[in-house]
């Protein structure tokens, strides 16, 4: 199980399926030893996952107004195994650590250093600074992770800042909290879809869930109300001009509707991009985007085109959303 953790504190966790029966992958067992590869220099590359799997390329612009190809969860291959941050530190076989494929692998050089100094330092320094409770999406993150590890093995050489700081950069801003949603969506899928690794997935929120506990999300209840994003993006759409505002609340109003009523059938729970009563309304109007996410709709694909879909949790929620709807348009004054 990925993100376990040995008795005795923070250490380095391992994924053993791979293993033969009855085999322990552990510390001082692992899947090389820095004696078999002594006659060779090992090389040591990134292996860069895309976690919105393109959706971060498509929607960014729209989103936060600049182009951002790829938002990465990054493991350091070496010694024929790969080093990431799951719920801390961990191991897995090199392109299964997080179940959608390598986007990219970086060649980042050669290495001096042996499996049992790099597990020696990922135990006894790197565990401590990477944990749970000091993960930060932006400043701290599974990449930041990669990059102890890459300098550590290269001698203060670690990964490109493109990779280590992109979150930082397309996040922080207002606007990019719309793509941070949209990611967090993606990362609560990828780990849904995981087998074996899905408690110990964390690059991306939900850092404090226990080892052997899903970290998804709960969806909220109707009687809990909305979500605070909601409210954030009511407060967005009212520095729209009126008419934009009233269009934008009455186009949710009714989208909101549709699956309330129908709440099973798909025509109502999907809308395509590039549809022009969604770009003009909704797409065209500040928060907009944001209420759609806020109310259960994710951005994928189907049969090859970009669209927002209604996941089957979410349905059954639409009522508390429309009374929202409703009481903020009922603050506008009459057309």
């Amino acid at each position: 199980q990925f993100g376990s953790r040995p008795a005795g504190g923070p250490g380095l966790s391992a994924h053993v399926d791979p293993l033969p029966p009855g085999a322990a992958l552990g510390f001082s067992q692992g899947l090389g030893r820095g004696s078999d590869v002594a006659a060779a220099m090992p090389k040591v590359e990134a292996y860069v996952y895309d976690i919105t799997q393109g959706m971060a390329s498509r929607m960014s612009r729209m989103l936060i107004g600049k182009q951002i190809d790829v938002i990465p969860h990054t493991g350091i291959v070496v010694f024929g195994k790969e080093y990431f941050f799951g719920s801390g530190p961990c191991i897995g076989a090199p392109g299964q650590s997080v179940p959608v494929q390598v986007h990219e692998v970086l060649n980042l050089g050669e290495t001096a250093k042996t499996c049992e100094e790099l597990e020696a330092y990922i135990n006894q320094v790197l565990a401590l600074e990477h944990t749970q409770e000091k993960y930060n999406l932006l400043s701290h993150n599974c990449n930041h992770f990669a990059d102890d590890v890459a300098k550590f093995l290269l001698d203060g050489k670690g990964l490109p800042s493109s990779i280590v700081n992109v979150a930082e950069e397309a996040l922080s801003t207002p606007q990019g909290q719309s793509l941070r949603v949209i990611i967090e969506n993606f990362e609560r899928q990828m780990r849904a879809g995981s087998t074996g690794v899905q408690s110990g997935l964390n690059p991306f929120g939900d850092v404090g869930s226990s080892p052997g506990i899903s970290s998804s999300a709960p969806a909220p209840s109707v009687a809990a109300g909305v979500s605070q994003m909601l409210e954030d993006a009511f407060k967005e759409i009212a520095n729209n001009p009126m008419e934009v505002r009233r269009t934008c609340l009455q186009t949710l109003l009714k989208i909101t509707q549709n699956v309330e009523k129908n709440p099973t059938e798909e025509k109502y729970r999907r809308i395509k991009m590039e549809n022009a009563v969604f770009i003009k309304k909704l797409a065209g109007c500040e928060g907009g985007t944001e209420a759609m996410l806020a109310i259960g709709w994710v951005p994928t694909t189907h049969d090859g085109e970009d669209v927002w879909h209604m996941e089957d949790a979410s349905a059954p929620l639409q009522a508390s959303y429309r009374v929202r709807f409703q009481q903020e348009l009922a603050k506008l004054p009459a057309a």
